[in-house]
């Protein structure tokens, strides 16, 4: 090899080892992540402990909200779609970016079978191109990434309103087993009463030991009763550590507030703040805007795209068979492109974005007819629940009440038998769990609408419409920096353009427009 031919392959080796960069540092939540992985099984295996470690800051009665911002700074699935938010932005600067360059180099060592010109041999040839797609095309493909972005964004807010929908569901069923079970107690109280009456007449012969029989087997139906309430109390408490993402075994409490949130009774503003709020109708709002841009994007494959190059080839004297050879290096410039002339490929892309748009369109009327269905459903439960609350409250639970006094009053004169007391007693039980269940069920429901809704129901008299194009992401919908920690949350802020999550919201990143910046 000729010192030219070193030289010129130490000219190439820098710009091929600086062309392939080592890509970045893995996060380190990423590598903690595959270790805990890797760890599973031999947990598994040795016998250490596998579950979540218990919280005691968690333990004792909280009220929901403790609870719903607990579970939006740690669920799983809240801080997997943050990920995919932030893995979505980082689509943008790679669809937007051109393609690597390309770098040819064509060695001819052998002398006899080598490119002969009159300056000389020519051994060594040295190309670079570039490929550049027609104008607008790059930023086409931005749009649509963009777009796909804040799909990932509303996906985002779809995922924190469910676990705030989980976190109330398994709190309001927590909060009436709690209830029930204090409710069943205090009656057992009165039981236990009426049972030393019913054994003081059967003393002095006034009454059969029939009625002190019957007054112990509804004691230990009672307890029947208590056992399956605290089972039932234990498995929402383990429904609960779930979606906190704590221990199964937290002993988890609600904290019993019998003051009920009123039922919205304005629906149709219900319907308007659910088309424009409800993350699930905005992630087929900004489908249809992708698929709008897929669709000029396909129009744009009509135009060819190009490739410059320039090129060198190093011409020496030796072994050169010209007599005038000159040595003198060439130098050429290179353009290309590609001919768009299969046009029924072209059309068919076009057409297929536009199919991709209508079925869009129409998937969003689907979903916004369904929303207005659950909506629907939702406050007519709710009323129905509400309406049910209040007549139990106002009129059956006093009237039974009498009734269980008058009872008790006769029976100490032989007026009614001791079973007309148990039953008006049991009946009084039974309306008091029934009106609790009724609470829980509201409360539930309430939650739900919440879900389907988008935001909170207290404030949709302030709720501000704003139109799709002008859509920005809330603080809700968070797109979390790389270098920033799963379980970092921060101030809160008053400002929310859409309305969306007003409740519990999560920090805006302050890096959150470049994001979204086609370059």
């Amino acid at each position: 090899m000729t010192i030219r031919h070193v030289l010129i392959v130490g000219l190439i080796t820098p710009s091929l080892v600086t062309g392939c960069a080592t890509p970045p540092a893995p996060e380190p939540r990423a590598a903690m992540t595959e270790h805990q992985v890797q760890l599973a099984s031999a947990r598994v295996e040795t016998g250490v402990p596998v579950t979540l470690p218990e919280e005691p800051f968690l333990d004792g009665p909280q009220d929901v909200d403790f609870f719903v911002q607990i579970a939006l700074e740690r669920n799983p699935e809240i801080l997997a779609a943050q990920r995919g938010v932030a893995a979505q932005a980082n689509v943008i600067p790679q669809v937007t970016a051109l393609d690597d360059p390309i770098v040819t180099d064509t060695f001819q060592p052998i002398d006899r079978h080598s490119v002969q010109t009159a300056a000389g041999r020519g051994p060594n040839t040295l190309t670079v191109t570039q490929k550049l797609p027609w104008l607008s095309k790059l930023r086409v493909r931005g749009e649509v990434a963009e777009q796909d972005a804040k799909i990932a964004l509303t996906r985002l807010a779809q995922s924190q309103l469910k676990v705030i929908e989980d976190v109330k569901l398994a709190y309001y069923e927590l909060a009436y087993n709690q209830a029930a079970i204090e409710i069943i107690e205090s009656d057992r109280d009165l039981l236990e009463q009426l049972l030393q009456i019913a054994e003081a007449r059967y003393r002095t012969g006034a009454a059969s030991q029939q009625d002190v029989l019957v007054a112990q087997v509804e004691l230990d139906r009672l307890e029947d009763s208590l056992i399956t309430l605290r089972r039932q109390l234990e498995q929402a408490q383990a429904d609960l550590a779930k979606v906190v993402h704590t221990s199964p075994d937290a002993n988890l409490l609600a904290e019993i507030d019998r003051v009920l949130p009123p039922v919205p009774q304005q629906i149709d503003a219900l319907y308007d703040a659910a088309v424009r709020c409800r993350p699930e109708l905005q992630e087929r709002l900004h489908a249809i805007i992708r698929d709008e841009r897929k669709e000029e994007l396909a129009k744009l494959n009509y135009y060819p795209d190009f490739n410059v190059g320039l090129g060198w080839q190093a011409i020496t004297n030796d072994s050169a068979i010209s007599p005038v050879t000159t040595g003198n290096d060439n130098v050429s410039f290179m353009i290309g492109l590609n001919v768009p002339i299969w046009r029924d490929k072209l059309d068919a892309g076009v057409r297929e974005s536009q199919n991709r748009m209508l079925e869009s369109a129409r998937r969003y009327d689907a979903s916004r007819d369904d929303t207005m269905r659950m909506v629907r459903r939702l406050v007519v439960q709710a009323e129905a629940t509400e309406q049910q609350i209040d007549l139990f409250g106002d009129r059956i639970i006093p009237k039974t009440e009498q009734a269980l006094q008058v009872s008790a009053a006769d029976y100490r004169v032989n007026k009614v038998d001791f079973q007309q007391i148990l039953d008006n007693w049991s009946d009084l039980l039974m309306f008091h769990l029934q009106v609790t269940r009724f609470e829980a069920n509201l409360n539930q429901t309430l939650a739900s609408l919440e879900r389907v809704v988008g935001c909170q129901l207290a404030t949709l008299p302030e709720v501000q419409i704003v139109p799709i194009e002008d859509f920005e992401p809330g603080p809700a919908l968070r797109a979390p920096d790389e270098n920033e920690s799963d379980t970092d949350v921060g101030d809160e802020t008053d400002d929310n353009e859409l309305g969306v999550l007003p409740i519990h919201r999560l920090r805006e990143p302050e890096n959150f427009d470049s994001v979204f910046t086609i370059q």
